[in-house]
């Protein structure tokens, strides 16, 4: 087999600080999950990453902070001090003074976009998160359903929301490997970000494309494994241009999850595709759109 490259080794270190922002996420922790010399792990970190591992770890926190305040049950502070690793809330609002110029309580995401530094790009790529909830129509049918455990094939792109390029050109390298490996792609590939644009820079937003494949499936070189955990999901078919699936997010969001008083689980959500771009192109979009719920 060969052997790992250091981007795989660097995105499993990124994976196991998403899972545990709660715990201790020491280097010697990291650069073991990495299978890395801790010597040698932050000078690797930093050059693939373009962030020290604290200055990424802090981003990851303070975005995973925001999302438990502003997505389902509204926890106090404290709280969320604790669920994201800080021992607690005055150290926790030392790191969110120093990453966003103010405390928690201060905190306006209004203001906070005026100010952010990629400002005209996030609006050119949506506006979604300025706009207003909508009204939800009645010809909005969410589905709730099971979804089983599954095995991926993964290949992530950096910044792809800033270059539409580099998108593409990650999804001909995962469509080359199922093509090579026959695994139907139709209904099995998903695309989701691990990152949400309304807090990350858009330069530093992952997104995956993520196909469901066997058990012990011996992966192309560049692309990595993962895996999706069995959990309920909130699921709304769309079909049409970038404006309806823009819409479809907004109103899965902003108006149909606060109504119906479920909460989302740690897990990103997804994109499923069900018509590929060879088939319609890049202009036109055949998704299911899926949001992780807690059980």
């Amino acid at each position: 087999m060969a052997a790992e490259t250091y981007d795989i080794r660097i995105n499993r270190a990124i994976a196991l600080i998403d899972r545990c922002l709660g715990q201790d996420l020491s280097v010697p922790r990291l650069a073991a999950e990495a299978g890395i010399s801790r010597f040698h792990f932050h000078r690797i970190f930093s050059a693939l990453t373009g962030e020290s591992v604290l200055a990424l770890t802090t981003r990851m926190r303070m975005q995973r902070a925001l999302a438990l305040t502003q997505r389902g049950q509204r926890p106090q502070w404290k709280a969320v001090a604790v669920a994201v690793g800080y021992r607690s809330p005055e150290v926790f609002a030392r790191a969110f003074k120093r990453h966003f110029g103010c405390t928690p309580s201060q905190f306006d995401l209004g203001q906070w976009w005026q100010t952010r530094p990629d400002r005209e790009a996030a609006l050119q790529v949506s506006g979604y998160y300025l706009r207003p909830a909508p009204p939800l129509p009645a010809d909005f049918p969410v589905e709730i359903r099971n979804r089983p455990a599954a095995d991926l094939m993964v290949c992530r792109v950096v910044g792809g929301y800033l270059a539409p390029g580099k998108l593409v050109a990650a999804y001909e390298r995962i469509a080359a490997a199922a093509r090579a490996l026959a695994v139907p792609m139709a209904g099995r590939l998903a695309g989701a970000s691990p990152d949400d644009p309304e807090f990350v820079p858009l330069g530093k937003c992952r997104y995956d494309f993520a196909l469901e494949v066997a058990a012990g499936t011996r992966l192309p070189p560049g692309l990595h494994a993962a895996g999706r955990a069995a959990g309920r999901w909130a699921l709304v078919h769309v079909a049409g241009d970038l404006a309806a699936v823009d819409r479809g997010w907004n109103l899965l969001f902003k108006s149909w999850l606060p109504a119906s008083g479920l909460n989302l689980r740690e897990t990103p959500a997804e994109e499923i595709y069900h018509r590929l771009p060879e088939e319609i192109g890049w202009e036109r979009f055949d998704v299911t759109l899926a949001l992780p719920l807690e059980d």
